[in-house]
């Protein structure tokens, strides 16, 4: 029995700060269980009904339609003046259009391709960019470069 006693050892007592690391080992384990749980969880998707209703945008169109004509007349000044190339008008002419579709009824058309565009309700906006896009990525430089911005005039001023 004696050998019993000696082979029986009684709590050991351990001082305070490890009960403290382990504490601080199961807090973090479980930090991360819950940082791993919150970011594979599926996040809502946004819906109509769910997005706050913003307040409408007053534009003032006499200010705006002012400014994209001064656009387009300083695109066609650095052509006549041979500063750029007539692909580079067109090109030039197209994103001027595409902007002011953006800033007057928040039709994002500067980031939209053709093909997008066409799908739109904007249909003159669709011919007008389809007219530009032959002569903005041609060579040779064929395209007429007052005509075009004729259009972009005449499309800015009925908008």
């Amino acid at each position: 029995m004696s050998d019993a006693k000696t082979l029986f050892y009684g709590p050991i007592t351990y001082s305070p700060i490890w009960f403290m690391i382990g504490l601080l080992f199961m807090g973090l384990a479980i930090g991360i269980v819950i940082a791993i749980i919150y970011a594979t969880r599926k996040k809502e998707i946004k819906t109509i009904s769910t997005l706050k209703v913003s307040e409408p945008k007053i534009v003032n169109m006499n200010v705006l339609r002012d400014k994209y004509l001064k656009m387009i007349n300083e695109a066609e000044e650095r052509y006549k003046r041979r500063q750029t190339k007539a692909s580079q008008c067109h090109q030039q002419l197209s994103l001027i259009v595409r902007l002011f579709f953006y800033e007057a009824l928040g039709f994002h058309a500067d980031v939209m391709t053709l093909s997008d565009i066409k799908k739109s309700n904007y249909k003159k906006l669709a011919e007008l960019v389809d007219g530009y896009y032959p002569d903005e990525f041609d060579t040779l430089e064929k395209g007429s470069v007052a005509n075009a911005a004729e259009k972009a005039r005449q499309i800015v001023r009925e908008q």
